[in-house]
């Protein structure tokens, strides 16, 4: 009898082991499992946010690092699981730091390029006129209902630029709408009191600059008068 127990107790301590060694394996199986859910799912957005911009006109200047050596490996552990899935416990390379890991960055990086390309794609489309310049005609009664419009396209162009749109077209769409309506409040700058030469000269400088012709006499004392000449600056195309 003594025997008998000694046996059925041996069964079950085995048995124990297979489970223990079971749930140890199954452990291993949900760490990866978490681990390339969480990579899947970051490279996924940064691939759909890559495409959007590319698609909008947007170009974005992109290239993974290692691509071809990840996806060596990627195409290596395919393989190995294939054979036997209790490789992920003890895979052939580091499959944190030298994949996981560098996936990860991957998308970091993509994630960064890509807002780096829409807010200077934004920045290139709206070419705003100078603070500085709208500063100094905010002083001037004339124009600050005008000014007052163009700063708060200003602020929504901005705002706009801050993040990835998840419609690239559609941000595109309200982009054109804001452009309008700041480029229709320049043109609504009443000209009442000013020089025609004047207007035309703040209105250049406003845009993509003023010729150096527009800058008369007329225009140099206008400004003299009024303080505004340090709201200018003459560069070379």
């Amino acid at each position: 009898m003594l025997l008998d127990r000694a046996t059925n107790l041996a069964t079950k301590i085995a048995d124990y082991e297979k489970i223990k060694a079971s749930a140890h394996e199954a452990e291993h199986f949900r760490t990866r499992s978490i681990q390339f859910t969480n990579v899947a799912q970051q490279l996924g957005r940064a691939r759909l946010v890559l495409t959007r911009l590319r698609e909008s006109g947007a170009p974005v200047d992109f290239i993974p690092a290692d691509a071809g050596g990840l996806a060596e490996k990627a195409a290596t552990l395919r393989a190995e699981v294939a054979k036997d899935p209790s490789v992920l416990a003890d895979p052939p390379f580091d499959l944190k730091h030298a994949f996981v890991d560098r996936l990860i960055a991957i998308a970091a990086a993509a994630e960064k390029a890509s807002i780096s390309a829409w807010r200077q794609w934004v920045e290139q489309k709206s070419n705003l006129s100078s603070e500085d310049v709208l500063t100094a005609l905010s002083a001037l009664p004339q124009f600050r209902a005008s000014i007052a419009t163009i700063r708060q396209c200003r602020v929504s162009i901005t705002t706009l630029a801050a993040t990835v749109p998840q419609d690239p077209n559609a941000a595109k769409q309200r982009l054109d709408e804001l452009l309008t309506a700041h480029n229709a409040a320049w043109s609504e700058l009443t000209a009442e009191g000013i020089p025609a030469a004047v207007l035309a000269f703040i209105r250049a400088c406003a845009g993509e600059g003023a010729p150096i012709g527009l800058l008369t006499t007329e225009v140099l004392e206008w400004l003299t008068q009024r303080s505004l000449m340090n709201a200018f600056r003459i560069k070379i195309r």
